[in-house]
């Protein structure tokens, strides 16, 4: 019994290391800041393979999202993120969602993640008449009434890429045997 608890913990806080470890994306007044991604030894030819394979499996219509392909260089992918962000106004709590564009260059053992946000949409699909600037003061602070709309701006965009990186990295691969 203790050594199923100790393996317990000590899974858990691999899982914490590994995933305080992986680059985040942070939104700021600018946009967002690319990252780079170590890969060990992952060849480009294989990590772009593997992307173009990770397009296919995420995106609803993967010949329509990916807009750019250099081989074995770079891909340009354009998608759409529901309940992406949200804030609260009024003590309720309002979602948008977002199209965005992600650039993914690769080279021997690593890759570069940009993640360009596009426009805003209401839940009813109708366009939002501002941008992520919008959140920040003229000094780069976030506005009291954007607190909740970075973080949660942030997380969706980390998701996605964390999501990108354990499929090239082959550290999470869904295979469904049962079938």
């Amino acid at each position: 019994m203790k050594h199923k608890i100790l393996l317990s913990i000590a899974i858990l806080f691999c899982t914490i290391s590994y995933a305080q470890d992986f680059p985040k994306l942070k939104l700021t007044p600018n946009g967002v800041e690319p990252i780079i991604v170590n890969t060990d030894s992952i060849k480009a030819t294989i990590l772009y393979k593997k992307a173009l394979n990770w397009v296919q499996e995420t995106y609803k219509n993967p010949e329509k999202v990916l807009k750019t392909k250099i081989e074995n260089e770079k891909l340009r992918i354009d998608g759409f993120a529901e309940n992406a962000w949200w804030y609260k106004s009024l003590g309720m709590k309002q979602n948008y969602n977002m199209e965005y564009s992600i650039e993914i260059s690769f080279k021997d053992g690593k890759y570069k993640f940009e993640y360009i946000i596009g426009q805003f949409f209401i839940a009813g699909g109708q366009k939002v008449f501002y941008d992520y600037k919008t959140f920040f003061k003229k000094t780069g602070e976030i506005k009291s009434a954007y607190t909740d709309a970075v973080p949660s701006l942030e997380e969706t965009m980390n998701n996605l890429s964390l999501n990108f990186y354990e499929y090239v990295t082959g550290k999470n691969t869904k295979k469904d045997d049962k079938w």
